[in-house]
């Protein structure tokens, strides 16, 4: 059995809920204190390395214009936890590749981690939610095709090993 240690990494220094309209998408950035996010940061990164000091897996997502989850680039602490980490599985899961307009440069960073890591990365990728769509200037429309397509590019590029490859998605 394996067992995973997860937070959602929210920020938890806002005013009172009837001062701003919704906690997603559109509050503003004016409730966000860079020294406090600091201080979560280096919060977050102390528990991903003493779960793996504990013996668990670490699982990773990121969210995107919310404070429920201040992790707008998990690939960023995933390398970081890469190099911190020695025995946990880096596991990410909420890497929206719909999102992304390079499939090839997320599969690019994904096989950096897993050097750094020495193999122990798992990737989980997903399409997204509608409203952390408009964030990274994308339509929500037609996102799992979008998701497939990318998915099936980067397979593609982690398993071809003999020179370059043509790819033709939509």
């Amino acid at each position: 059995m394996q067992a995973w240690f997860f937070t959602e990494d929210a920020y938890p220094y806002l005013p009172e809920a009837d001062t701003y309209e919704s906690i997603r998408v559109n509050l503003p950035n004016k409730y966000y204190d860079p020294v406090k996010g600091a201080d979560l940061y280096h919060m977050y990164l102390d528990l991903w390395c003493a779960a793996d000091d504990m013996g668990l897996e670490v699982m990773l997502n990121e969210h995107h214009q919310t404070a429920t989850c201040v992790v707008p680039a998990a690939p960023i602490l995933l390398g970081i936890l890469a190099h911190q980490t020695s025995r946990a599985r880096l596991l990410i899961l909420g890497n929206p590749i719909a999102n992304r307009t390079q499939p090839v440069r997320v599969a690019e960073e994904m096989a950096m981690i897993d050097v750094i890591s020495r193999g122990r990365l798992e990737c989980g990728f997903v399409r997204s939610v509608p409203y952390e769509a408009a964030p990274a200037n994308i339509l929500p429309f037609r996102g799992a095709e979008r998701l497939w397509e990318a998915h099936d590019l980067i397979v593609k590029a982690w398993t071809t090993h003999d020179g370059p490859f043509n790819f033709e998605g939509r």
